[in-house]
């Protein structure tokens, strides 16, 4: 990997070096405009390191979802983790903790200047989107209350000023999908403007089931994930003076698929076969898989396990913002961001990754159905200057009102069904902060800029219920109590509210002798709060029923430096950017076993991330030809580190011992201080090119082809053997062949030609393996994930009209 890593950067030289003879006949290349800082800078001047991806090359590549940009972005990565928290996104190792729903993550998402810290928000289809811009570590100053690893910035398009209207539809041979999208925009008055975007897709699915013929439980369908996807947005942009424009954005998405699990398959097998299922799983990364329906009694048991026990994911999102900008005066604006962010998710899923049932241990279906309503509403205000003299200032303060309830039912035994437990928690969430920035021009090139924010977050647990054994909760996710059977698992002492304070400081020197060259050097803070556990107390290691202390977490912060130089050369032609890195994140929030069988929130210990990104984009003597290539080192590393035990473990690693991060309280843990941090590959990049130039007066044809790899990391915060997801590589291309003003087009677009398999996240499967820490040389459990996505191959058709 460090050859191919050496070549790519070697091969990058050479073409740098043939430009210098051929300069005079290549165009400069054109820097992009961001937003890292609330301000409109050029990626060259900004001191911050990001990686901004353009619309134009969004739609080539045909991606439109999150999960995508983990193939262009180094150091991204994103991925499904069969939750109803919506899925992982870490930047450089940092993700937070991916199972609770009461949560914020530790990479944010800024849609339109309105900031969610959810993952739920990356199955929302993003459509007509103008740019995404990536920022790497943290962004407390300017982007809300909670951004400690990064930043994923959205924006998408607004309105033309002439009448204009584009549409394109695609199918995908593998899957069976049919993708359709487009918008209509232009001028409602001299003042107005209006653009309405629109998605829909729907697929049979990628994958096949094996289920033999002749098992009890067969799936619904011998395809997967069969996925239907609507979405929309609308915009108006009012623009009735020069110094006063609004910007409303309303948007809508729904997903419906067969449920996560319908993707489970078991990926490392220690005894060469499954553990209790004894038939066509070949533990293998693939698109197989053996997870089948529950059957039909477990819907007697609760009704939201239906009839006939069909594994299920229905998702529901708003997001709406109106953002305000007045200039008080020609050097200072006023900007107002209001947003309402709304979701709804309901899942279902069969979470033994089988098809076979027995009335005794250890093989028994085991189904668990979640819930998650969200409601969270943000006011930030801001002022910004733009004095000819040597300061300016940026000030402001934001509010956050946010309501979270989630529900979750297990049961196991699809021949004489029983509960494992019926959760239903509430969380009522106040945040404010408030915060500056000021940035003096020490020299005409050297500039400082330094600020803070302050945070404070009130976070109340209205209830956090359970029914007692074979006594289920009313039904439906609103109804929270029925009768004095529910009792509250938080215990008699436990704290129904916590709040959490926090002063984030940032300090950058730049330096910027031309317009071609900024280095800069960074101190920054990033905060995360604290709150309650809305992930399963009890867990899936016993099927008896039992109850828990609810689990209360601290709050997370990270520190360090950033050092960073970014640079245009070789007339223009040559776009060349290099960071380096160290971070210190204490308080890791991290799920952990605590009392033998709970499984909580706690805080764990601290996490040391140092590392190199470099990224070049080259516009070559050849008439139409960039090249791009990116590489990113990361050595993530737990510094302390108390883990639960993975099934199977040895006593010599696993025992009972006291946790440092939860006063001394004895439990059984493994330490994993000095070993590596989950979801840190090493190594990272990518590199390709596009082509694209006229064959004749009218017609123009465009190539383009991308890899991107990924050294091996672990999926599992508990590291287990078994999640260890070894080193791959994607390959992708597109050929384009379209009238040469874009009026229409014909694309055929390949992602990952080589047919590669991996995953995120990964978990022990339930009832194998032995008990961890039982024996000197225990049996290790079998280990189950949700692999990506696999080959694609998409014939995709667009118009255009007026503009």
């Amino acid at each position: 990997m460090k050859q191919r890593l050496q070549l790519t950067i070697c091969s990058m030289a050479l073409l740098a070096w043939a430009d210098v003879a051929f300069a005079q006949s290549s165009g400069e290349l054109e820097d992009i405009v961001v937003t890292a800082r609330k301000r409109d800078e050029t990626s060259i001047a900004v001191p911050v390191a990001l990686s901004a991806v353009g619309g134009a090359e969004l739609e080539r590549r045909a991606i439109n979802s999150m999960d995508g940009l983990g193939r262009i972005v180094p150091a991204l990565t994103i991925g499904d983790n069969a939750s109803i928290t919506g899925g992982i996104v870490a930047i450089r190792g940092l993700a937070g903790a991916d199972t609770n729903g009461f949560g914020d993550q530790a990479v944010s998402f800024n849609i339109d200047g309105a900031g969610i810290g959810r993952a739920t928000v990356r199955r929302m289809a993003e459509m007509d989107v103008q740019q995404i811009e990536v920022l790497k570590g943290p962004q407390a100053l300017f982007f809300g209350k909670n951004s400690p690893a990064g930043i994923i910035s959205i924006r998408t398009a607004d309105p033309t000023d002439k009448y204009e209207a584009k549409v394109s539809t695609g199918y995908e041979v593998y899957a069976d999908e049919t993708r359709t999208e487009g918008y209509l925009s232009g001028p409602i008055t001299k003042t107005l403007g209006i653009r309405i975007a629109g998605y829909f897709s729907h697929m049979d699915g990628w994958g096949k089931s094996v289920v033999p013929a002749d098992a009890l439980f067969q799936p619904a369908s011998r395809r997967f994930p069969k996925q239907t996807d609507v979405a929309g947005r609308l915009t108006l942009k009012w623009e009735p003076t020069d110094r006063f424009t609004a910007r409303f954005k309303l948007s809508y998405g729904n997903t419906k698929n067969d449920g996560p699990t319908s993707l489970y398959q078991l990926v490392d097998c220690p005894l060469g076969r499954p553990q209790g299922i004894t038939r066509n799983q070949n533990c293998v990364l693939d698109n197989t898989s053996t997870t089948a329906s529950l059957g039909p009694v477990f819907g007697t048991l609760y009704s939201a396990f239906f009839g006939n026990g069909r594994t299920y994911f229905d998702q529901s999102q708003l997001l709406s913002s109106l953002e305000l900008n007045y200039d008080l005066t020609d050097k200072l604006k006023l900007t107002s961001m209001t947003s309402l962010y709304q979701q709804k998710n309901q899942m279902l899923g069969n979470f033994t990754l089988g098809f076979e049932d027995t009335p005794t241990l250890p093989v028994q279906l085991l189904p668990s159905w979640q819930a998650l309503e969200l409601k969270e509403i943000t006011q930030e205000v801001r002022v910004t200057s733009n004095f000819d003299g040597r300061f300016n200032f940026m000030a402001g303060g934001l509010y956050q009102d946010t309501t979270s309830q989630a529900h979750l039912v297990a049961a196991r035994n699809s021949f004489a069904p029983t509960f494992v437990n019926d959760f239903d928690y509430l969380q009522k969430a106040h945040a404010y902060s408030f915060f500056g920035q000021g940035m003096i021009d020490i020299l005409q090139t050297l500039e400082f800029s330094f600020g803070a924010r302050y945070s404070h977050e009130n976070k109340e647990l209205d209830h956090a219920l359970s029914a007692v054994p074979n006594d289920p909760l009313c039904p439906g996710i609103n109804k929270t109590a029925c009768s004095s059977r529910l009792f509250d698992v938080t215990g008699p002492n436990f704290p129904h509210q916590r709040s959490f304070n926090n002063l984030s400081p940032e300090a950058t020197l730049s330096w910027r002798p031309n317009q071609d060259l900024t280095v800069y050097g960074s101190y920054k803070q990033g905060f995360l709060s604290g709150g309650f556990s809305a992930a399963n107390p009890v867990g899936f290691v016993s099927p008896t029923f039992t109850t828990s202390s609810f689990s209360s977490y601290n709050q997370q912060t990270t520190k360090g430096f950033e050092v960073g130089v970014k640079s245009l050369l070789l007339n223009g032609t040559l776009r060349a950017n290099l960071a380096l890195y160290t971070y210190k994140t204490e308080g890791l929030q991290v799920t952990v076993t605590t009392a033998g069988t709970q499984v909580e929130l706690r805080n764990a210990g601290a996490v040391r991330t140092k590392g190199a990104e470099f990224d070049l984009t080259y516009k070559t003597p050849i008439t139409g030809l960039n090249v791009t290539s990116g590489v990113a080192y990361n050595k993530g590393t737990y510094l302390d580190y108390q883990a639960s035990c993975y099934r199977g473990e040895s006593s010599a690693l696993c025992f009972p011992q006291p946790n440092r991060s939860n006063n001394g309280v004895v439990a059984t843990l493994q330490d994993l201080s000095g070993t590596p941090l989950v979801r840190a590959p090493e190594w990272t990049g990518n590199a390709g090119f596009n082509f694209e130039r006229p064959i004749t007066s009218g017609l123009k044809i465009g190539l383009s082809a991308n890899m991107s790899f990924s050294t091996g990391f672990f999926t599992q915060v508990t590291s287990s053997p078994g999640s260890w997801q070894k080193s791959y590589q994607l390959y992708d291309a597109t050929l384009r062949f379209g009238d040469v003003n874009d009026r229409w087009e014909f694309a055929v677009i390949g992602r990952n030609l080589s047919n590669e398999y991996y995953f995120v996240r990964s978990s022990d499967s339930p009832f194998t393996g032995t008990t961890p820490g039982a024996a000197p040389v225990g049996i290790l459990g079998d280990t189950g994930a949700i692999p990506s996505r696999g080959r694609e191959v998409m014939l995709r058709a667009s118009m255009k009209f007026g503009g």
